[in-house]
């Protein structure tokens, strides 16, 4: 027997065995963008269900605060209010550039995460899930943003009179079907270590609006 194993079976304590991997700004709001904070520190009835479930709360990275340029996303506030300016001209040329740009670190984030699910499970762990940002453009789930559209919106603002409202109503009218970024690419890289987990989504349009969250209710524990 390994020594591990040894010493898990000598040294067994109350922890659960139990895991579940979240989006950072489910436990931090902190680097939401600007306006998207509607909590002051956390989602917290999932935090609730989660440790009223045992469970414990991987957090995975921000993927936005490390590729665009921080908490404060200092690289995206580029874009607000660019209409008119040399960036929103070139768009053309660099919006594709920076989305490249943006997949090879999520890429980088991704595989990090995957395997730290995979230390989890070959240490005899259950992961029970992920839980993801549905309307987020890197971790949603269901629904996520056009890009484009996103970035014409944002080009247009006044950044001297914009309102959280405003910027809220943007991000409702870039919605779209699909998964974020990042959420996609975490996706394949379990796949290629042959792990299949169940996605969970906060819905933060609903969030927005007022509303509880729905994803701690959906979680099999």
């Amino acid at each position: 027997m390994k020594k591990a194993q040894i010493l898990q079976q000598r040294l067994k304590d109350s922890r659960s065995k139990k895991v579940i991997f979240v989006s950072h700004c489910i436990l931090n709001q902190n680097v939401r963008y600007f306006g998207g904070a509607c909590r002051g520190c956390c989602v917290r009835e999932i935090v609730e269900q989660c440790l009223d479930s045992d469970l414990g709360i991987v957090q995975m990275p921000c993927p936005e605060q490390h590729a665009w340029g921080g908490v404060t996303k200092r690289w995206l506030l580029m874009a607000y209010g660019a209409k008119g300016t040399f960036l929103y001209y070139m768009r053309r040329l660099f919006l594709p550039l920076i989305l490249l740009y943006t997949k090879l670190i999520y890429l980088r984030l991704a595989k990090t995460t995957a395997d730290q699910v995979n230390d989890y499970l070959a240490s005899g762990y259950s992961v029970i899930g992920v839980i993801g940002i549905d309307g987020s453009p890197s971790c949603g789930v269901n629904n996520t943003l056009d890009f484009n559209r996103s970035f014409e919106l944002t080009a247009s603002i006044d950044v001297k009179s914009v309102t959280v409202e405003q910027m809220n109503t943007i991000i409702r009218q870039s919605l779209t079907e699909g998964r974020g970024l990042f959420a996609t690419a975490l996706q394949k890289e379990l796949k290629k270590r042959h792990i299949d987990l169940p996605y969970h989504a906060h819905d933060l349009i609903a969030e927005i609006n007022g509303k509880t969250s729905s994803a701690g209710t959906l979680l099999s524990l």
